[in-house]
């Protein structure tokens, strides 16, 4: 079971993120944040992987390899930055976006999660679906 941060918004509804690292972001940390409208870790991103891969060009032309190895740290760790605030980047995107924050939760899925926070937040309406059904 995963632990689950569930937002609502007014007129959108839920939403449901897990906590924790996100193999996702770190393994295609660019075309992720690209994907999830997070521009400014994806400027971040390009600009971290340029910068690497000039330096490992630049440096090994200038025969310095401490300087090269430095610069390979540095496209080695740009993924794993990613996947450790992936997270924290959805949840800042959501909170822009006017959800706000109304339960944490350890469900087996975000459907899962959206449904326990609703039946907390109104245990009247979720009697009455459960009747609607028999």
């Amino acid at each position: 079971m995963q632990i689950y941060r569930v937002y609502q918004h007014p007129q959108r509804g839920y939403a449901a993120i897990t906590s924790g690292f996100n193999w996702t972001a770190a393994l295609f940390s660019l075309i992720w944040t690209l994907s999830n409208n997070l521009w400014g870790p994806s400027f971040l991103l390009f600009l971290g992987w340029s910068t690497s891969i000039a330096g490992i060009f630049i440096a090994g032309m200038m025969g310095l390899p401490m300087v090269s190895m430095t610069f390979v740290g540095l496209a080695v760790l740009m993924p794993l930055w990613a996947g450790m605030n992936a997270m924290k980047w959805l949840d800042q995107g959501l909170q822009k976006q006017g959800y706000n924050l109304v339960n944490k939760v350890r469900a087996q899925t975000s459907q899962g999660a959206i449904m326990t926070t609703q039946r907390k937040l109104d245990p009247t309406a979720a009697r009455k679906r459960s009747a609607s059904r028999r």
